[in-house]
């Protein structure tokens, strides 16, 4: 996906299939499992000060809850409407859960409440009535003098930093709507009810940083997002053909997402032949497939609550032409020198840079539409300054070449973990090589069964 230039409702492992069992162990031992562990890196950087956050509302639509993403790093709870206070001069966590609505389970399913059975499952120090949230808040404000909210926007499914910006920046500024934030509302409620004398600061900078570096736990999940990811598309690639439509290998990989254990997609699938495939964004996927044209796919599962982001440009007809391979070659050997140059210390412009000057020396210079290189983590585009890389750092590398005078656009993708040494292609089981394209493509296609 491309970063363009200018019991119930608690998961605590029981949904992440392919993780290594002492992983899913650890997980279910509340006192330490990486969320509590989270929660206490959180106190460390906020001192004596409070931390809250509000998780995600109950969704408009008939949809499934997906709950906020800083919410879920630190709490690994799906509850719509629930709250966290994190104290760190008590070093006390406490959960915010909405009461039992037992006619509500009737038609949705047991879901988590308020009491000892919560506290047990998640590890906190207490999980208490969402309505006792603003006594508990004024009971450790006045003793903290700062309160730390993040005020970035909610990430819920398909929704990354970037995007969720520019939404609420058109709203806000929409002369026919004009509403603020549910963040912005949450905090001014905050300060009115505080006042004055108590000081808020963003949590989103603290959150970023820790999110931008994985855990063993992340790094996991996002083993397997890659692995799954990069079989969906490997078998979408194997359904192209003249006549076939966009959205049918757009349908066959969300079903291999979904087959082996995803929640759903992390961002619209693209599926962009011939004219289609030099708009970088394209979604409409309507349109049928003709012989010698090439296709652009870029798509990615939400598996555990983490992504991964894979692209790969094959030819319709399952066999590239002598132009298309010329530009293929270079675009895979710009991709190949920017992986070269992924380790602890290399930056983004390092890696970019090394990704384009393989492109000017093939003989496609710039300008380029978009990056080269962006965060991969619980969002697509995940969140993180540009910082140098450093072990558990994880990111996706996808240079490209878009010929709109040939209706020719290619670009390679691959979700790349960075090492103590060097890197790991996590979406590697979608060939990239030319040969390796061809003869899959070769091949008849497979649907395989459901995973238990």
């Amino acid at each position: 996906m491309l970063r363009i230039a200018a019991a119930g409702f608690l998961i605590l492992g029981g949904v992440l299939g392919g993780i290594a069992d002492g992983a899913r162990a650890e997980a279910d031992r509340p006192d330490g499992s990486p969320f509590a562990l989270r929660r206490a890196g959180v106190m460390k950087r906020i001192g004596g000060s409070v931390a809250v956050l509000a998780g995600a509302g109950d969704p408009r639509a008939y949809v499934p809850f997906r709950q906020d993403n800083n919410f879920y790093y630190l709490t690994g709870t799906e509850v719509p409407g629930a709250l966290l206070l994190i104290d760190g001069a008590r070093r006390e966590s406490v959960l915010f859960l909405p009461p039992r609505d037992r006619d509500r389970e009737g038609w949705e399913g047991e879901r988590l409440y308020p009491g000892p059975e919560a506290q047990r499952a998640t590890g906190m120090d207490a999980v208490l009535d969402a309505a006792r949230f603003g006594a508990e808040l004024d009971r450790r404000a006045g003793a903290a003098e700062i309160i730390y909210l993040p005020r970035s926007p909610r990430e819920t499914a398909a929704v990354s930093r970037d995007r969720a910006l520019a939404a609420a920046g058109a709203r806000r500024f929409d002369p026919w709507d004009g509403r603020e934030t549910g963040e912005a509302a949450f905090e001014r409620n905050l300060r009115d009810r505080l006042g004055p004398s108590v000081e808020i600061r963003d949590l989103a900078p603290v959150l970023d940083e820790m999110r931008r570096v994985k855990d063993a736990w992340e790094i996991a999940l996002l083993r397997e997002a890659g692995r799954i990811g990069a079989l969906g598309i490997r078998a979408a690639m194997q359904m192209a053909a003249p006549g076939e439509y966009e959205y049918r290998l757009a349908a066959r990989a969300h079903y291999g997402f979904l087959s082996r254990g995803a929640a759903g997609y992390a961002f619209f699938p693209i599926v962009a032949s011939g004219p289609n495939s030099c708009i970088l964004h394209y979604g409409h996927n309507r349109r049928k497939m003709m012989a010698g044209e090439m296709v652009v796919m870029d798509f990615g599962p939400d598996y555990g609550y983490y992504t991964a982001d894979v692209t790969r440009s094959f030819p319709v007809s399952g066999r590239f032409s002598a132009e298309q391979a010329e530009v293929y070659r270079a675009v895979l050997a710009a991709q190949q020198a920017a992986l070269e140059k992924v380790r602890p210390g290399a930056t983004f412009r390092e890696v970019e840079e090394a990704a384009r000057a393989a492109l000017e020396l093939h003989g496609y210079g710039g300008p380029f539409p978009h990056r080269f290189v962006h965060y991969v983590g619980m969002a697509v585009h995940d969140v993180g300054e540009g910082a140098p890389l450093e072990p558990g750092v994880v990111i996706a590398v996808e240079p490209g070449v878009y010929l709109k005078e040939k209706n020719l656009g290619i670009r390679i993708e691959d979700t790349v973990l960075v090492t103590a040494d060097g890197h790991e292609v996590l979406t590697s089981e979608a060939p990239r090589e030319i040969a390796g394209i061809e003869a899959l493509m070769s091949e008849p296609a497979i649907v395989e069964p459901m995973q238990d």
